[in-house]
């Protein structure tokens, strides 16, 4: 029992390090750079350009900081340090689309069309073509290398995808996946899991000090993968852990048998509310 109670404690940490946050490296970068964008965004540049400086001496691979940096220098009027930039957010990151648009769009401003075609090309690639700005400049870069059929059709696809991202972040259908989105549905499927784990160790377990380490450490977890939603998930495993108990086990016919258990599963039960609210407070505190 003590194995599948370790079993079950290091699968949490390595679904935690390896599988929990979908996101790609430069969606992680961006989120941690989050006080220098709002910088760029409301225009203190050199503000911002102080920051990213900052953030690339400690963190000097990060792509993202390399790209702000730039677009920080371009605000600014030296266009040389921003290609500097550029070129080194590339050579850690090839990815990134964002670095190939800017890289494009300075091209562009120098009239140098065939070479800007072809960072943008590089951005509508890796952007998988589900981002509008790409297109456009791709089209407007067509226009001038005297391509009109295919500018006119880059032209359209971005309006297309400018008109869809509008029409999505407006429906009701998207406020629902937001909320139900992949990665929610894969802690579910982990929630689920853990609950037929911990209902094997109160049924297994001759101490109540097993179920309720699993519950407590399972718990921190749905708080720490889901701040704003681990009430609900809290709520899959009580439920999953109650229905399961009473409907598909046998209960034990010795009253001391019995009231371990019943202690095991309700004891888990609180605990699973209690330490989802505890992860979820400790990623928040994290995150600042």
């Amino acid at each position: 029992m003590e194995i599948l109670v370790t079993a079950a404690i290091i699968g949490y940490i390595i679904y935690l390090r390896y599988y929990a946050d979908l996101r790609n490296e430069s969606e992680k970068e961006l989120e941690v750079v989050q006080v220098g964008v709002r910088l760029y965004t409301n225009g203190q540049f050199s503000d911002a350009l102080e920051y990213f400086t900052r953030h690339i001496k400690t963190e000097p691979k990060s792509s993202i900081a390399y790209l702000y940096l730039a677009r920080c220098y371009r605000a600014l009027g030296n266009v040389p340090a921003a290609v500097n930039a550029l070129k080194t957010g590339e050579s850690y990151d090839d990815t990134v689309a964002e670095l190939h648009l800017e890289m494009g769009q300075i091209l562009y401003d120098q009239r140098d069309y065939k070479t800007a075609f072809l960072e943008f090309d590089k951005a509508v690639f890796h952007s998988k073509g589900e981002l509008a700005a790409p297109y456009q400049w791709r089209g407007l870069t067509r226009r001038q290398l005297r391509q009109s059929d295919e500018a006119a059709n880059d032209l359209d696809r971005a309006a297309t995808i400018r008109q869809a991202t509008e029409t999505t972040k407006s429906s009701a259908s998207s406020l629902q996946r937001a909320f139900f989105d992949r990665k929610f549905l894969s802690h579910v499927v982990l929630i689920l899991v853990n609950s037929a784990i911990l209902l094997v160790v109160i049924k297994k377990a001759t101490v109540v000090h097993l179920p309720y380490l699993l519950a407590a450490v399972a718990a921190a977890t749905i708080g720490f993968l889901e701040p704003k939603k681990g009430w609900l998930l809290a709520i899959v495993q009580a439920l999953t852990l109650w229905i399961s108990y009473i409907f598909f086990t046998t209960i034990p016919e010795t009253s001391g048998k019995r009231e371990l258990e019943l202690f095991s599963l309700y004891g888990s039960i609180g605990l699973t509310f209690i330490g989802s609210f505890i992860g979820g407070v400790l990623k928040r505190q994290l995150a600042r």
